[in-house]
């Protein structure tokens, strides 16, 4: 049997072992259990702040929305106003008849059409037409305006209105240069 000196030596080496051991238990649960999930977690709340942080600043944006909104409808109706057509092909004809149906709503006399050459560039093609009309001021006009509101895509080059009388009564000899626009394509 053993004796008590020797029994109390054996349990001292045992708390030694035993307190090695726990040391080095918890050296690796600190290394390989606490330390990575402490980190992931900090990493987490890191991601956790940065969503909160695009979350706060979509909600600022998405509160700006309807504003937006409001304004691209009103850009749209006012684009759809000045929006013109280029046509893939020349369409001499309708316009020449457009311009005709437009002078005889408009009373003028004397109405000449005379296209030019086409000129081809890059992407698009430019047809020179020179108009010759007469008729009072207010008709004259109102056949401009009119004429500048067709869909057609049109650029007035040059405009002449010359009074017809000495009279002054009112009658104006107009003559127009302008270009009709078409795609090559």
């Amino acid at each position: 049997m053993r004796s008590l000196q020797t029994q109390a030596e054996w349990c001292k080496r045992a708390q030694w072992v035993l307190g090695i051991a726990l040391a080095v238990m918890v050296a690796l649960f600190y290394t390989f259990a606490y330390r990575p999930n402490s980190q992931r977690l900090a990493d987490l709340q890191s991601e956790i702040d940065s969503k909160r942080n695009q979350l706060s600043s979509n909600r600022t944006q998405v509160q700006v929305l309807p504003d937006v909104l409001i304004c691209v409808n009103q850009m749209r109706t006012r684009l759809e106003k000045f929006d013109k057509k280029l046509p893939g092909q020349p369409d001499l004809g309708p316009f020449i008849n457009d311009i005709t149906e437009l002078s005889h709503q408009a009373s003028l006399r004397k109405v000449e059409v005379n296209p030019g050459v086409p000129q081809r560039n890059d992407s698009y093609a430019e047809w020179p037409i020179s108009l010759k009309f007469e008729g009072d001021f207010v008709s004259a006009f109102t056949f401009l305006h009119k004429a500048e509101d067709m869909q057609r895509l049109t650029r007035v080059k040059n405009l002449k209105i010359r009074s017809t009388d000495a009279a002054k009564s009112g009658t104006v000899q107009v003559e127009l240069s302008m270009n009709i626009y078409f795609s090559e394509g």
